[in-house]
């Protein structure tokens, strides 16, 4: 199985379609509170998810943000198979 990864970064309130095998959402220290399918992600925190080997997922990721002092930043990390 070949794969690839996929990298965005995203400051505003959406909705994330994961159709991959491995998903992760960092929230950078200092950036406002971001919350995941309603999972609060602390100040620095990485949640990953990933399937079982033959196993995509399809999952439709609401991503949105709370109010702070800092900006609106979550990263998404994506492994891809390109088979």
């Amino acid at each position: 199985m070949n794969t690839t990864t996929d990298c965005q970064t995203i400051g505003d309130a959406q909705m994330i379609t994961s159709d991959c095998i491995a998903i992760a959402f960092k929230r950078p220290t200092g950036s406002n509170p971001v919350n995941v399918i309603g999972y609060p992600l602390a100040e620095g925190e990485t949640l990953t998810i990933s399937q079982n080997v033959g196993d995509i997922d399809r999952t439709q990721y609401s991503v949105y943000f709370g109010a702070g002092a800092g900006s609106n930043v979550c990263h998404i990390f994506r492994t891809l198979i390109l088979d």
